[in-house]
């Protein structure tokens, strides 16, 4: 998640497994967020094959952008 030094977390943010998926198959994974202050945030997922562990080897990646305004 970016910015960094703006992030506060419990828990873990990465390598979080989801088990085996056929071909074709899809599985959801929640995960909630809370965003104490306002601006503009980026969240990044990458889907992995088990095994490929150079960057740029995943199977799947998607990004989140959330712009979070100051209430008024």
């Amino acid at each position: 998640m970016e910015p960094s030094e703006h992030i506060i977390y419990e828990g873990v943010l990465s390598d979080l497994p989801i088990g085996r998926l056929e071909s074709g198959e899809s599985r959801e994974v929640e995960t909630p967020l809370c965003f104490l202050s306002y601006g503009r945030f980026e969240v990044l997922a990458e889907i992995r094959i088990l095994g490929g562990l150079r960057i740029g080897s995943g199977a799947g990646i998607g990004q989140l952008i959330a712009i979070v305004q100051e209430d008024v």
